[in-house]
């Protein structure tokens, strides 16, 4: 697959310290957010119909009363321009965590792996509650705790939306306004519990942006569930 190179190099921008935005450097062509919304759409529906909040991870977020649905881009994304347009977004995300890596040279030795990625979206009067991203809950199905979220250095999202009003990302334990990224920004930030953030409610228009975590370790949650090691292997970062 040869497409256009859609992101390009630009001027970081620190907005706390450990916090580094990437303003404007993915473009967001006409029309493909609301192809991939539609897309998160149809499977919410699906996942309504068929009763599968019990399968858990993404399926329950279905059933959020405040935070956003969350939706399995490599999977279940089936249309040519969402496909495409996420290809597009992994490759920006890989520069800018090199970018990032450059200013802060420690991390290096701290991120080996990364997630599967998310694409998050959600509408009025949704929002985001404080929270690390480095945060564990239990397997419904098991009972044990997920060992990915413990793992978790640096969180990279993908801001693709900036019409709406609200929706800006708050630190709880630093002082400053609440920021809103220009659509088609990216911002990269330290996963621990200091880095708790929110967001402001959102009061108008559809907010949506591309998650992925960068770990530490090993994806031993992937392997105990029977993930093939060549997937393992892929999602390392050399």
């Amino acid at each position: 697959m040869v497409l256009s190179k859609l992101w390009k190099e630009v001027e970081p921008k620190k907005i706390v310290e450990g916090v580094i935005a990437y303003e404007n450097c993915i473009e967001v062509p006409e029309g493909v957010v609301e192809t991939m919304n539609a897309e998160v759409d149809l499977w919410k529906q699906k996942v309504i119909d068929n009763n599968e909040y019990d399968r858990g991870g993404n399926y329950q977020t279905v059933k959020n009363e405040n935070g956003p649905i969350r939706f399995d881009p490599e999977i279940e994304f089936k249309e040519k321009a969402s496909k495409e347009y996420f290809w597009q977004v992994q490759r920006n995300t890989l520069d800018k965590i090199n970018n990032y890596k450059e200013i802060y040279p420690m991390v290096k030795d701290e991120i080996h792996w990364m997630e599967q990625y998310q694409y998050i979206t959600y509408k009025p009067p949704k929002y985001m509650n404080y929270h690390g991203d480095n945060r564990s809950t239990r397997n419904p199905a098991t009972g044990r705790f997920w060992n990915a979220p413990f793992l978790r250095r640096i969180t990279a999202l993908t801001y693709l939306t900036d019409k709406h009003q609200g929706g800006a990302l708050d630190f709880e334990y630093f002082e400053h306004d609440p920021y809103k990224p220009p659509a088609g920004s990216l911002v990269i930030m330290p996963s621990a519990f200091v880095y708790s953030h929110a967001t402001t409610p959102l009061l108008n228009g559809r907010k949506s942006a591309f998650l992925v975590a960068c770990s530490s370790g090993f994806d031993l949650d992937s392997f105990l569930d029977g993930v093939p090691p060549e997937e393992l292997t892929r999602r390392q970062i050399i």
